[in-house]
């Protein structure tokens, strides 16, 4: 068979080699296609800036914030009620003079155990709780970015000759004369970067005590795990100044895992002055117990949010409807000054189921007082029995 009939229907030998030319020719770098966004792409941006609605992800990070703070109570106040059931069997034995039992000798190492890995599940919550509050901060970052770079495309879009009368003049004739272009055409994903990087550097810059400590989700969290290791009759947690060490890292010292909370000595007069408070969780302006206890980050009192909304003008400030504070609060700032207290709302619970549980026992009193007085009549006719049966009779 002929050389001709098997390449039929192919390219030849020959050709099938590249020739010099294109082994030799170099490809210049990729260029990500740059071009100016026209009226609608800008006008799509400033909405988009201006009307950015709440989204899933915001919500799922105010949602784990929450679990962590209750997580975090949650393991304190096992912890604590675990300490406190010691306390009560070294106590006993200490009162008779006796020889520590087995059951005291379990409650110590389960104690031991129990506070090691607390002390690890609570640098962990902490960590993580942080985290949360920078991921939020980068959200809502976001609004100001785009609206930043809609700001400055609306800027450039002007400069260059590119608004929305030129771009219909170039879609329907053609390109237009290079004279009419002021500069090359920037890129916007660039400026996105730019303006971006801006913002993180401006965060990076805060201290810890202005990232977290002024935040009321991580207010809340600390009281939370701080108001959980002491109990209702502990020391107020304290104030937010002393939540970080001067190398920015949160102090974790005290046995409970908060910083003060045995004593330091260096309790402000704030503190000194909230622990005589007697903590109630009824509301100062509408004297019931709250069902949506808000507090203040400064002065940490508490007050019903419908009551205190209603409390506070639409305009200017008020002072602290708390007898003796000094604090003023507007309407204007309810989301910068106060949070919802979980801390408090567990307070409210324990305290109702507490007010539950008396009412039953009044109620088995009471059935146990009524079957008492029968007994009572029915002794007391006994004890006559001896009497005439007319005279018991009548």
């Amino acid at each position: 068979m002929s050389r001709r009939l098997v390449n039929r229907g192919g390219l030849s030998a020959t050709n099938t080699q590249p020739s010099a030319s294109s082994r030799t020719a170099v490809l210049p770098d990729y260029e990500p296609p740059s071009c100016m966004l026209d009226s609608t792409a800008r006008r799509a941006l400033g909405e988009l800036s201006n009307n950015r609605g709440t989204t899933a992800y915001e919500i799922q990070l105010k949602q784990s914030s929450r679990y962590i703070g209750i997580s975090i109570s949650d393991l304190h106040e096992r912890l604590r009620i675990q300490r406190d059931r010691l306390a009560k069997l070294r106590a006993i034995r200490e009162g008779k003079g006796g020889v520590k039992s087995s059951d005291e000798e379990n409650l110590e190492a389960h104690v031991a155990r129990l506070e090691k890995e607390v002390e690890s599940l609570t640098k962990d919550h902490e960590i993580s709780m942080r985290d949360l509050l920078d991921k939020r901060a980068e959200l809502e970052d976001e609004a100001d970015i785009l609206g930043a770079l809609y700001t400055r495309t609306t800027a450039q879009g002007a400069a260059s000759g590119n608004d929305s009368t030129a771009q219909d003049a170039e879609d329907h004739t053609g390109p237009l004369p290079n004279d009419a272009r002021a500069r090359d055409v920037p890129s916007t994903l660039d400026a996105y970067n730019e303006i971006r990087s801006g913002k993180i550097a401006e965060y990076e810059q805060l201290s810890m005590h202005e990232r977290y400590a002024l935040n009321n989700d991580y207010v809340a969290f600390k009281k939370l795990w701080h108001d959980a290791a002491v109990g209702e009759d502990g020391p107020p947690l304290p104030d937010a100044s002393r939540w970080f060490d001067r190398n920015g890292l949160p102090v974790m010292s005290g046995s409970t895992g908060m910083h003060g909370v045995q004593g330091d000595g260096d309790d402000s007069d704030d503190d000194i002055a909230v622990s005589r408070e007697v903590v109630s969780v009824k509301c100062p302006l509408t004297l019931r117990t709250m069902q949506n206890p808000y507090s203040n980050r400064k002065c940490k009192h508490t007050f019903e949010k419908s009551a205190l909304l209603d409390y506070l003008p639409m305009q200017g400030e008020v002072q602290c409807a708390q007898t003796g504070c000094n604090q003023k609060f507007s309407r204007a700032n309810f989301d910068k000054d106060f949070f919802l207290d979980q801390a408090m709302l567990r307070r409210i619970e324990r305290a109702r189921a507490a007010e539950e549980s008396d009412m039953d026992m009044d109620e088995d009193e009471d059935e146990e007082l009524e079957g008492d007085s029968e007994v009572a009549v029915r002794g007391y006719k006994r004890r006559h029995s001896s009497r005439p049966p007319k005279t018991e009779r009548g």
